[in-house]
Parts: C-alpha cells; sequence; structure tokens
C-alpha cells in the first residue's frame, strides 16, 4: 500500500487477480494476526468491505506489518497498489470470488 495517487477508486467486485493497480476505499471491519509455523511466517488479516457492502479477505505478510497495523477496525481508508490472488481452500471468511 502507497500514498494514494490514482484518481479511479474501484469497488471491491472490480478488483482481479490480472493487475496490481487499483484504489479502493474500504472500512476495516475485523483484523487479527494469523501465526504461522510454516515459512511464509505470520501474517496480519483484515476483514475488508467498500460503500456497496461487498467484503474481501485481506492478508498481509510480516513486511508491511507496520503499515497495515495502524489501520483500525471502523476506519475508512483509500488504499492502492496492491495485488489480489483466487481464493483457494477451505477456509474463505468472505464470498468474495
Amino acid at each position: 500500500m502507497t500514498i494514494v495517487t490514482h484518481n479511479v477508486v474501484r469497488q471491491l467486485n472490480d478488483v482481479k487477480p490480472f493487475k496490481d493497480i487499483w484504489k479502493v476505499e474500504i472500512k476495516v471491519l475485523h483484523s487479527w494476526t494469523q501465526h504461522s509455523t510454516y515459512s511464509g511466517g505470520d501474517s496480519f488479516d483484515f476483514i475488508l468491505a467498500d460503500k456497496t457492502g461487498v467484503k474481501i479477505h485481506c492478508t498481509c505478510k510480516r513486511n508491511f506489518f507496520p503499515r497495515v497495523k495502524k489501520l483500525q477496525v471502523g476506519q475508512w481508508k483509500f488504499i492502492e497498489n496492491f495485488s489480489v490472488i483466487q481464493a483457494t481452500g477451505k477456509y474463505r471468511p468472505t464470498s468474495h470470488k
């Protein structure tokens, strides 16, 4: 995530895995630290929502902890320049595709 510079604000339904230049306005609904013994290490996870009510699960790796830990539950923020990967597995905290 970086300082906002893009003019077009997208909805979460528009965010797709094929690029990483997005700007969205989101509200933090929930956040938690996910501890892991795997090589990827711990992550900081969020449930985010946009103004239309669409929700998405967000996972941030350890190197982004100092930035993302500033996000507070209930807070609206613009975020941009992030990548999206297809959700897989049985654990799906949101229905976003």
